[in-house]
């Protein structure tokens, strides 16, 4: 039955009820009529009857007494996909959405080309998670109804939600077609363009909608903004951040954007007035003020930047997010002990778990205390998640501890989860050089620079090996070169330039390198052997030996460096004598 059928039956029973009742006679005693039979439409056997009854239960909030009179209504009109569609929405309303299912599809399947079904399915199947049907139940609707822009924005977002990147892409280019004066279709569009990292598009798009002039600018500056922040653009993101103020002077979001701008421009005196404007506008917000404290700990100021996040933990003392920022800026202040006294207060289940076991791992594998580096990993390793990254860690701790076979086996893990992660790939060549399988560690590296030609690590690691091996040395040069171009204050690359210089036969050149090699990195024992092989080339044997003191502090275990030692006070001590 047809929806203005059932209307039509409505009203018809309607005025029935309403003009039915006791018929009034004429008292006219000389003229006597004879009764006259009327014929009553039956109306429990009608449809739009219940129909009816239900539209009454509706607005007296009766959900049960709709439910069971459009029953009623179906049972007398099974053939009805308005009915159907009916109960159907009556029920997702009500969150009965297993019932409302059964109901629409009844309802599609009487007829196919019920657009409102159809559409009321893929509402359905978005909220149950079955984001493909909903896709096909949507387009299906879409087809039948193409002037309908929702359909389209349903589609479309679904299809980017399942990194269905190119069917988004031309599910809003033909929103653009169809509506080609609006401008939805191209807000989406750019925004499925950023999502699949497409940003100079997204640029263009999202530009080409402020050259039409369209209204809502403040949000075009606001995602404009946003894709110049990924791209690490500070500045065009800072420019766009303001005029969206500008245009919107009460945007939130927008001050807090150009508040991390500036700050990720080190500007961070306007960055905190940004953010200490917003704090007076919000004063309930305490996300502000935990930005605030973090630009304070950016600025060094430690104790004022403590200060403001123990006053937030008063309040709310539960709140892990603020007691992880603090255990951050007490690691920063060198503090370990009660930076760690802060993040074990952090306990399993809560957002910040993971990440504040990670950071304990690492602090303490920087200082060598690798008994609670690797304590604290494995409570990360034992929560439900599996990362790359703790796999790594734990790789890098056995390291340290010249378990080499199982720091393998950790990184092998690690490259199962995911196996392109260069940083992993670089830890298992490290490793497999340390335990000799040289060759092994080479191929490895070779696969990332052929990969990444601007890998300094890569090239370091080459170029430092081939000098050590005695091979190519000409390409070592070139390679330990250009890692010195891309790191010029990285401390390991400056020894291993000084190193292929020294093996050439160039002191003069390599004694400075490594000099300031050692400035920087004071704590690598074979830095300073290298420097005590250079000076014990230039002749300069009481700085040799120095040097060479310098690494045993470091690693007094290294018996190479401990006959170099001794030959050389050997040589020393008669002459002093």
């Amino acid at each position: 039955m047809k929806k203005n059928t059932i209307l039509i039956f409505s009203i018809l029973a309607l005025v029935l009820l309403l003009t039915s009742g006791p018929s009034l006679a004429v008292n006219d005693k000389s003229h006597k009529s004879a009764p006259k039979s009327v014929s009553y439409p039956d109306l429990e056997k009608d449809p739009g009857f219940f129909f009816m009854l239900a539209e009454q239960a509706e607005l007296t909030g009766d959900t049960e007494g709709v439910v069971q009179n459009l029953k009623k209504a179906i049972q007398l009109d099974p053939n009805s996909s308005y009915l159907y569609t009916r109960v159907g929405n009556l029920l997702a309303r009500n969150r009965r959405i297993s019932d409302s299912l059964i109901m629409t599809r009844i309802a599609a399947l009487l007829d196919p080309k019920n657009d409102e079904a159809l559409t009321l399915m893929g509402k359905i199947f978005t909220v149950t998670g079955d984001r493909n049907k909903a896709i096909e139940a949507y387009s299906k609707a879409l087809e039948l109804k193409p002037d309908e822009r929702e359909l389209y924005v349903f589609i479309g977002s679904l299809q980017a939600s399942q990194k269905m990147f190119p069917e988004a892409e031309k599910t809003f280019t033909r929103m653009i077609k169809q509506f080609p004066d609006e401008k939805e279709g191209y807000f989406y569009l750019g925004r499925v363009y950023v999502e699949d990292k497409k940003f100079d598009q997204g640029i263009e798009t999202f530009r080409s909608l402020l050259e039409k002039g369209v209204e809502g600018s403040a949000q075009i500056h606001l995602e404009l903004g946003g894709i110049y922040l990924l791209l690490k653009n500070y500045t065009e993101a800072e420019g766009h951040f303001n005029e969206a103020i500008k245009l919107d002077p009460s945007n939130v979001t927008a001050r807090l954007n150009l508040g991390q701008a500036l700050a990720s421009q080190k500007k961070y005196t306007e960055s905190y007035q940004v953010f200490e404007e917003l704090a007076k506008l919000a004063p309930s917000n305490l996300g502000i003020q935990i930005k605030m404290a973090l630009i304070l700990a950016e600025q060094k100021q430690f104790d004022a930047a403590k200060g403001m996040l123990d006053k937030i933990l008063t309040t709310k003392p539960g709140w892990d997010q603020v007691r992880f920022q603090l255990g951050r800026v007490l690691k920063e202040q060198g503090k370990l002990e009660e930076s760690e006294r802060e993040f074990i207060q952090i306990r399993k289940g809560q957002p910040t778990f993971l990440h504040s076991r990670i950071i304990l791992a690492l602090m303490f594998l920087k200082v060598k205390d690798f008994g609670k580096s690797i304590r604290y990993i494995d409570e990360a390793m034992d929560s439900e998640v599996k990362d790359a990254d703790l796999f790594h860690i734990r790789g890098s701790v056995l390291e340290e501890l010249n378990r080499y076979s199982e720091a393998l086996e950790m990184y092998d893990k690690a490259l199962e989860i995911d196996a392109k992660n260069v940083r992993i790939r670089y830890s298992k060549g490290n490793v497999l050089e340390k335990s000799g399988r040289r060759a092994e560690a080479m191929s490895e590296m070779e696969k990332i620079l052929a990969e990444k030609p601007d890998d300094a690590s890569a090239l370091n690691f080459i170029g430092y090996t081939l000098a050590v091996s005695g091979k190519d040395i000409v390409r070592a040069e070139r390679l330990v070169r250009k890692a010195l171009e891309l790191k010029p204050d990285d401390g390991y690359v400056m020894d291993s330039l000084g190193w292929v210089l020294f093996k050439t036969g160039k002191t003069d050149e390599a004694l400075p390198l490594l000099e300031k090699a050692y400035e920087k990195v004071k704590t690598d024992p074979v830095i300073a052997e290298h420097m005590g092989d250079v000076l014990l080339e230039k002749d300069k044997r009481p700085e040799a030996l120095e040097a060479y003191r310098r690494s045993l502090q470091v690693n007094p275990d290294n018996l190479v460096v401990q006959d170099k030692l001794k030959n050389l006070e050997g040589e020393i001590a008669p002459k002093t004598k």
